[in-house]
């Protein structure tokens, strides 16, 4: 209990409040920022930006189906693209708050409007974006763009944390990306409904996280039907998919004859 709880009429200095919240924060995030604006300016090259892109698309649901696409790049190239990505590694490793908002904000969205249908795109923006969504490691890349970023946080309740952005003119790959066998198999079947490509590949072992960007840009399901997915949709989708297939696992397990009570929390979510 604190001691003006004690004393009638206390009055509250604010001054000293003002001071004692100031001490309390962390000015960490600033700091952050600060640092991925100088190294954007170390990795930009003209009017381009030249580095791996993490194995990690975007593509926004305004205006559908004429929608907002984008690749997501480490600003720091001396990083681990790789470990910018989203996945359930995060969770094995323990990573805070802190450190996904770290990941998120040190990513340049770089980004165009294209039509969903992409059926046989696999050039220019959008068939480099949709080369990067399904190869299984950071890809070389040279994305060209037309202003510079804008370095504001955007932080809201339902969309993760984002970095910088710019719009993009052209992208192109620097290497050859590798694209698994069981990605390629999906890609190459344009009668496997999506559902069950979906469920294929995580019998494969592939994370929630990866089947998410993988339906994101395009290359699951029906040839005639491929269309990009919003990020927010494909997420609902993977989610969905994966979790009837594993409630379907359960049908034959064996009973459990006592009550269990489970409980797990992270980052907030009980």
């Amino acid at each position: 209990m604190r001691l003006e709880e004690f004393i009638e009429g206390f009055e509250r200095d604010e001054s000293i409040e003002r001071r004692r919240l100031a001490a309390e924060k962390s000015y960490a995030i600033t700091d952050h920022l600060e640092r991925v604006e100088r190294q954007f300016e170390e990795a930009l090259q003209g009017e381009a930006l030249f580095g791996s892109s993490a194995p990690e698309i975007f593509v926004g649901r305004s205006n559908y189906p004429d929608v907002s696409t984008g690749l997501l790049s480490p600003v720091d190239r001396e990083s681990d693209a790789a470990g910018y990505a989203t996945s359930g590694d995060w969770y094995r490793r323990g990573f805070g708050i802190d450190d996904v908002l770290q990941r998120r904000t040190g990513l340049l969205n770089s980004t165009r409007s294209t039509s969903v249908d992409v059926t046989d795109v696999w050039d220019g923006f959008v068939g480099v974006q949709r080369e990067v969504a399904v190869a299984d490691h950071p890809v070389d890349v040279e994305v060209g763009l037309d202003r510079r970023p804008e370095f504001e946080l955007s932080v809201d309740d339902v969309r993760t944390p984002t970095g910088p952005r710019a719009r993009a003119t052209d992208a192109t790959l620097a290497e050859n990306p590798h694209v698994p066998r069981p990605v390629e198999k999906t890609l190459e079947d344009d009668d496997w409904r999506a559902e069950g490509a979906m469920t294929y590949l995580y019998r494969r072992g592939f994370d929630v996280y990866d089947i998410n960007t993988i339906l994101s840009a395009g290359a699951l399901g029906q040839g005639r039907s491929r269309r990009l997915v919003p990020t927010r949709w494909s997420i609902t989708a993977v989610d969905d998919t994966v979790g009837e297939y594993l409630r379907g696992t359960l049908r034959n397990a064996a009973s459990v004859d006592e009550v269990q009570v489970w409980y797990n929390e992270y980052m907030a979510n009980e």
